[in-house]
């Protein structure tokens, strides 16, 4: 684990790795990422592989952690799916608004298949841990659906979502977008959980 850091230095790391994760972003949507190097991508941020080792162990390691990132405020913003509280919602589709070539390539018909793996494993992971400490009883119970299988369905449902929103160039403003993600979340996960209780 990184040892704490001095304002100056601190600032100059995050600087670094943000750097990095651009040049891993603009070289997978030029090149893709299974022939994207380390090389490639330092040459791209300017900084030599040494800087790029000290923070990273290979690019898998750069893409999970970006893609680790990128829903920190998801799980900081708590109840992403209570009815009328989706901010982490909204800033993740900045994300994806702000690198919507990358995402579109993850997310695509013709998607660098690696990318789009951990993009929807990680989608799941984080998404999964967070229902199954809301509503606990959703695994418990017999008589529900399985959770997994409604899990799966609904998280199918909001990676074709948000495909389409990409690939209409966005027809929609990330707080508008927001809200109907949360409708559809809400209404095809969290009725069956309330009603049991």
């Amino acid at each position: 684990m990184m040892q704490k850091l001095d304002g100056s230095e601190d600032l100059r790391v995050h600087r670094t790795r943000k750097s990095l994760e651009q040049a891993l972003i603009e070289g997978t949507v030029e090149k893709g990422f299974e022939a994207l190097t380390v090389r490639d991508i330092t040459r791209r941020a300017m900084v030599n592989r040494s800087t790029f080792y000290r923070h990273y162990l290979d690019k898998y390691d750069l893409l999970e952690q970006h893609l680790n990132a990128i829903y920190q405020g998801l799980e900081e913003e708590g109840r992403i799916v209570e009815e009328g509280r989706y901010e982490g919602l909204i800033e993740l589709l900045k994300q994806l608004q702000q690198f919507s070539n990358f995402y579109r390539l993850v997310l695509g018909t013709h998607s660098d298949t690696f990318l789009s793996l951990r993009f929807r494993q990680q989608t799941q992971q984080h998404c999964r841990a967070y229902f199954q400490q809301t509503f606990p009883e959703a695994t418990a119970d017999p008589d529900t659906l399985p959770f997994d299988l409604k899990f799966t369905t609904v998280s199918s449902a909001a990676s074709s979502a948000l495909l389409w929103w990409l690939e209409q160039e966005r027809p929609s403003t990330p707080e508008q977008f927001a809200h109907w993600m949360q409708q559809i979340v809400y209404d095809m996960l969290v009725p069956t959980f309330k009603q049991k209780k």
